[in-house]
């Protein structure tokens, strides 16, 4: 068999070729590159949701210039979402991008862009994290910033403690993402 390049170098090339087509493609994008930390599209569906599931809704507004962002949605968001424990059972996540461009609908279904909707809400400072209920209502402290971040599941579970209650739901979860995960392998 006569080929230009032996196999071992050709599938070398070929996988250079396709990882640099990736970074290129996500280079060009301004969509934040968190895999299980799902971006806000749409609030309207998000209160949908949030009111079939009686969860409060928590809200992270972050910008792609953030190292305090990226950091927290590295060390803490992105594993609470991975882990599979906290989305949809006791809360739902998402972040909300302050510098893209793209309008999405709000609680009522107006379109409104990210950026605009952070500076009405007193949350362009990044990052920032809210928690809401169905109809955007904040039901708990947010929290502004990060001050130490092996702490920053405590507070979640704290905020979301006081989000339940504020709510009327009859839930409470354990102080910390450990005792949490214990509590979810017995029942």
């Amino acid at each position: 068999m006569n080929t230009l390049f032996p196999p071992p170098l050709f599938a070398l090339l070929i996988f250079s070729v396709l990882t640099w087509g990736q970074a290129v493609a996500q280079s060009n994008t301004h969509m934040p590159q968190h895999t299980y930390f799902k971006e806000a599209v749409n609030l309207q569906t998000l209160g949908t949701l949030s009111q079939q599931k009686q969860l409060p809704i928590l809200l992270m507004f972050g910008a792609e210039s953030c190292d305090y962002c990226k950091l927290l949605i590295q060390d803490v968001l992105e594993p609470m979402a991975l882990g599979g424990i906290y989305e949809g059972n006791v809360v739902i996540m998402r972040h909300v991008g302050i510098d893209e461009q793209a309008l999405i609908p709000d609680w009522n279904g107006n379109l409104i862009k990210k950026s605009q909707w952070a500076y009405q809400l007193n949350a362009d400072l990044t990052p920032t994290v809210l928690f809401v209920d169905a109809t955007g209502k904040e039901v708990a402290p947010r929290i502004i910033g990060i001050s130490e971040i092996t702490l920053y599941a405590g507070l979640i579970h704290q905020r979301l403690n006081t989000a339940y209650q504020t709510m009327g739901l009859n839930k409470q979860i354990p102080a910390t993402p450990e005792l949490l995960y214990l509590k979810m392998r017995t029942q």
